[in-house]
Parts: C-alpha cells; structure tokens; sequence
C-alpha cells in the first residue's frame, strides 16, 4: 500500500529542517553540482558542504588512491533529507580523488508515487538506487560497490574501502541481493522458489518495509515482473503483516491479476480490517469482476 513511501515521508520530514518560506522547487535529471551551489539549494547544500571535516588520516589515505580509471554516479533527491545531509559529504569526499567533473555524474530524482525515485529522462534507469541518495563507484565502466543513503562506518572510510577493493557491505543488505539477482534474471524466473530467495536475505533484512520498498521502486519503473517476486519473498518472511498482503495485492493488481490481486487484498482485511485504503481497492475489484 502507499504506506510503504514511508521512506518518502521520512526524507519530507527531516527536510524540515533546510524548510524555506515557500517551497523548494525540485532538481531533476543530470545536473552539475554547480546548481546545487546556488539558490535556494545552496542554503543546505554549501553549509553542509562547509560543516564536514572528513578524518585527516583517511584523507591522506584516499589522496593516495590511483583514480584514474574511477568514475561515480549519485542518485538524490533534493526533496529528501537524507540526500541533503549525505550528499554534500559525499561530494566533499570526492573532491579528495580530484575526479575531473566528467567522470561525476548527479542524478536528481524525484518522489512523485509514479515516478518515485526516478528521473524524466531515466537517467537511473538500471541503476536501482532503492534508496536516495545512493553512491555508485565504478571502475573502467564495471560498479566496484556503493554506499546506500548512508555509509557504515564514515564517509570517506566506506569509499576508501570500496576503492581498495577491500570487504564491504552497504546498508540495507538485502539490495546487494536484489541487484545480483535482477541482472542475474532470477526475479523475473517462472520456476523461481520465493522461500528459498526469502532464505537468503531472512537475517540481512531489517523489516517488511525494506524489500516492500524496493517492490514499489521496481513496480513503478516497469519491472512489475520482478516486482511480483519481491513481495512475494517479503510475504515469505513477513506472513502475518496485512501491509505485505495489500502490496503484493497492488503487485498482482499492476501485473494484470485482478483475481489474485482481490484474493490478497481480502486476506489483508482479515488481518486487518480497518485499513480504508485496501477496503476501498476490494470493493472497487469487486465491483468491475
């Protein structure tokens, strides 16, 4: 259900903070950081920019670092707060590699329900940045790793690991699989076991609205396919949640399956029956059946 845009909610409330008088229009597509220096972004992009002083030491370190062969790509909202404390660290980071302009490209996406997490032109396309903002670091053209909306340890500790090739996990795990199995064709498998999937990320999910968001993210980006088979493994792992049984619903519904679709929203009813909004999707199925 539209509940799972929790994170959405999440990045609008922290955004507060950085709130203007009137609203801030939204950055969309490839865009040059220089945009991000001025108004009105400028008010929490230079200031944030200014306040992180990465580690000296790890500095030195990521100086160090052969670049010549690196590229990045950062997927962001401006809308998001996430992206509005972490990616001026990012880009602070970055300037430590001396990356010539080129070779980093911005990405602004946007947080409308049909285009969530994507940009008009989708430039994110194939990217599945499940989270924003998301660092991805290649190299000659092959993505070495990326930092999902936060790093683990610290900024420049997290991209100096991945620069080195050395082990390194980004946060919400359960999105390393994810990619690994949408490249792989796995999710879009007929034959595919969603308890065995559910198995492998049972103890790397943190909650139901981590792979719900991701199904969302796929389902409105024209991978309803593969969509269907990640809220089919969170139903594996969360059977008791009516808000998994009302998305997979809007799974089936978005595939094509009207009859599953009610068959699942019926069986988030009776897990939880006060919910308007799947009530209000059952009957509207049933009455076009």
């Amino acid at each position: 259900m539209k509940t799972i845009f929790l994170h959405t909610l999440f990045c609008l409330l922290a955004a507060v903070t950085f709130a203007q008088s009137t609203p801030e229009p939204k950055l969309l597509g490839v865009v040059g950081v220089n945009a991000l220096q001025q108004a009105p972004y400028s008010t929490w992009y230079n200031s944030n920019y200014q306040k992180y002083t990465p580690n000296p030491a790890i500095e030195a370190q990521l100086k160090q670092q052969n670049a010549a062969s690196i590229s990045v790509k950062i997927v962001f909202g401006t809308w998001c707060g996430d992206s509005r404390r972490e990616l001026p660290k990012m880009m602070k980071v970055l300037d430590q590699l001396r990356l010539p302009a080129q070779k980093i490209t911005l990405i602004a996406v946007d947080n409308a329900d049909s285009t969530y997490k994507q940009s008009p032109g989708r430039e994110d396309q194939g990217l599945f940045a499940f989270r924003v903002p998301t660092l991805i670091v290649y190299e000659n053209g092959v993505e070495l790793n990326r930092i999902n909306e936060s790093p683990v340890e610290s900024m420049e500790r997290d991209l100096l690991k991945i620069l080195r090739k050395e082990s390194y996990t980004p946060n919400y795990q359960s999105f390393t699989y994810l990619n690994k199995w949408l490249k792989e064709g796995l999710l879009v498998d007929e034959n595919v076991n969603y308890l065995g999937l559910a198995n492998q990320v049972r103890h790397k999910v943190s909650g139901e609205n981590e792979l719900n968001a991701a199904a969302y993210y796929l389902l409105n980006s024209g991978h309803e396919k593969a969509a269907l088979t990640v809220f089919r493994i969170n139903l594996a792992l969360h059977p008791n949640s009516a808000n998994v049984y009302d998305s997979l619903g809007d799974g089936y519904l978005k595939n094509g399956n009207k009859e599953r679709a009610l068959a699942f929203f019926e069986e988030a009813l009776k897990l939880n029956p006060n919910v308007e909004e799947t009530r209000n999707k059952y009957k509207k199925l049933l009455m076009i059946q």
